[in-house]
């Protein structure tokens, strides 16, 4: 297995735990996954272009994950989004009213 090889196969656990994190909105976990996805990158830069050629297949698997959770913290995203404004309605200048009790 070359370093194009070995980078994917940890991306591709990473993204696994990232997957968990999001659907449990684990914000520490999500951030952990991050930082470790960075790292990765900046390893999977340094392969050279015969070993990315040799991983070919596992490099398309990796983009179609990495789609698959950007799309999932899209969706996270804008579920938070649509709670803070039905807790806490914008204003007509566009900033965040305050939230009020009915009684």
């Amino acid at each position: 297995m070359n370093l194009a090889q070995e980078t994917i196969a940890a991306l591709m656990i990473v993204l696994a735990e990232e997957r968990a994190a999001i659907r449990r909105l684990d914000t520490s976990a999500i951030a952990k996954a991050a930082r470790e996805k960075e790292v990765l990158a900046t390893r999977m830069s340094s392969a050279s272009a015969d070993h990315l050629a040799l991983a070919k297949a596992e490099l398309a698997t990796l983009r179609a994950d990495l789609r698959r959770n950007g799309i999932l913290l899209a969706h996270a995203r804008a579920c938070v989004a649509r709670a803070l404004d039905v807790a806490a309605p914008r204003q007509s200048d566009g900033r965040r009213g305050r939230l009020r009790a009915r009684v």
